[in-house]
């Protein structure tokens, strides 16, 4: 699966928090598993995961940073936040999700995928498992590598 949210398509919280993807991706709708979301200058949410949740974080351009929280006996999950500049790819096994999200400037993905700040290009499944990542502009452009990957033999999937 390979699925492309624009910044103005993630779901705001009651906190004004910018949701990305979550499993389930509606809240109380089954059990909770994971979440990706956008902070801006230190926010902190109201309606938090189960305390058993791992939580990390990453600081990205421009007063911004993501959170992901992951249920520690279903995902594991890694935060790393790269230079596009030097055009890294990124791989991926077929049963982790990654998320990419880009800060600060534009970032093409896979040679055909523009993604502008808070965009968010969500891949799971077989396809693709190696992404090619460069910025298009002289902007200070980052891109968030979130990496879901399962812990048990099951390969994570989400259906948004």
């Amino acid at each position: 699966m390979r699925l492309l949210l624009r910044a103005n398509a993630h779901r705001q919280t009651d906190d004004a928090i910018l949701e990305v993807a979550a499993s389930p991706d509606t809240p109380r709708r089954e059990r909770w598993q994971w979440q990706v979301r956008l902070l801006i200058d230190g926010q902190t949410a109201s309606d938090t995961p189960p305390p058993a949740a791992h939580r990390i974080a990453a600081a990205l351009p421009g007063g911004m940073s993501v959170e992901v929280a992951a249920d520690p006996l279903t995902v594991a999950p890694t935060v790393e936040v790269l230079d596009p500049g030097s055009s890294p790819t990124v791989a991926r096994t077929e049963g982790e999700l990654v998320v990419l999200i880009a800060a600060g400037g534009r970032v093409l993905a896979e040679d055909r995928h523009l993604l502008a700040h808070g965009d968010a290009l969500v891949l799971a499944g077989d396809e693709p498992l190696d992404v090619s990542v460069h910025r298009t502009d002289g902007s200070d452009a980052t891109i968030a590598v979130v990496r879901l990957a399962p812990v048990t033999d099951n390969a994570l999937t989400w259906v948004p």
